[in-house]
């Protein structure tokens, strides 16, 4: 069975972290002051921050399950049991 994620699992990481220097560079060149922050503006960051959180720790879950899964398929071929 062909093993569909095999990519290494610091590649999500890698993509959250440059996603998030990302962010903050757009948000820093766009507004370089600090008093420009509102409550509002601020309530944005953190959802996304949390929706960026979230979609880390469910890849990790899919990325985990795929693993298992695949790992139960070799397993079973190996025995003979098809």
């Amino acid at each position: 069975m062909k093993d569909f994620m095999s990519q290494p699992s610091h590649s999500s990481l890698f993509t959250a972290v440059s996603c998030l220097v990302g962010g903050v560079g757009k948000a820093v060149t766009a507004k370089p002051l600090l008093f420009a922050i509102t409550l509002t503006g601020l309530n944005i960051v953190l959802y996304a921050a949390n929706s960026d959180n979230a979609g880390y720790v469910i890849n990790k879950i899919l990325d985990n399950l795929s693993e298992y899964r695949n790992n139960y398929f070799k397993e079973n071929c190996k025995s003979g049991n098809e």
